[in-house]
């Protein structure tokens, strides 16, 4: 008699997430279907043996750690979130108001932008760590998307607009701070 299989709802999500796969990505990993992927993150169906294998050895080329991670955190790590401004204790005169409106919605904007580059560079350095791992399984090693995704995600045109945009939500920060600060402070 065979050992009964658990859905592994929560785990394939978050790997996708850890990793930045898409389901057909990670079902070709696994040698499986897409479908069959779909499924199985929802907890309606069970991979199959081999996929469940392939799986394994993926996860084992993990640090435990990471795999813990996955495990008791499966849900998705949002966005950061956008600064707390706090509101000033006088109202501001009108084309002060204005700028901090302004600055405030451009700072949430740049922050928008900010978020997929961040996850893309987390992403790009977990699987850079994991071809680098001897226990690495060879279909991910071997799968040029994989590694060139990984490589064009660390290079330096997306460290340029990281630190571009980072530059931009610290002068925003500054100009809002600046705002914000009681007038005798402001003007020295």
């Amino acid at each position: 008699m065979s050992t009964p299989r658990v859905p592994v709802a929560g785990t394939l999500p978050a790997l996708r997430r850890y990793l930045d796969l898409t389901q057909e990505h990670l079902a070709t990993l696994l040698g499986t279907t897409r479908w069959a992927v779909a499924q199985a993150e929802a907890g309606t169906r069970f991979l199959t043996g081999e996929a469940r294998d392939a799986l394994s050895t993926l996860l084992a080329a993990l640090p435990l750690a990471t795999r813990q991670e996955l495990a008791v955190a499966p849900g998705h790590v949002p966005p950061p979130l956008p600064p707390q401004v706090p509101v000033p204790p006088a109202p501001l005169p009108r084309p002060l108001a204005r700028r901090r409106h302004l600055a405030t919605q451009e700072l949430d904007r740049v922050l928008v932008a900010l978020a997929p580059i961040e996850a893309r560079r987390l992403a790009s350095a977990a699987r850079l760590a994991l071809l680098a791992d001897p226990a690495c399984p060879p279909a991910l090693a071997q799968d040029e998307l994989f590694v060139a995704q990984a490589r064009l995600w660390a290079g330096p045109a997306a460290e340029a607009s990281r630190r571009l945009l980072l530059a931009r939500a610290a002068g925003l920060r500054a100009e809002l701070a600046a705002l914000d600060a009681p007038a005798d402070e402001a003007g020295n």
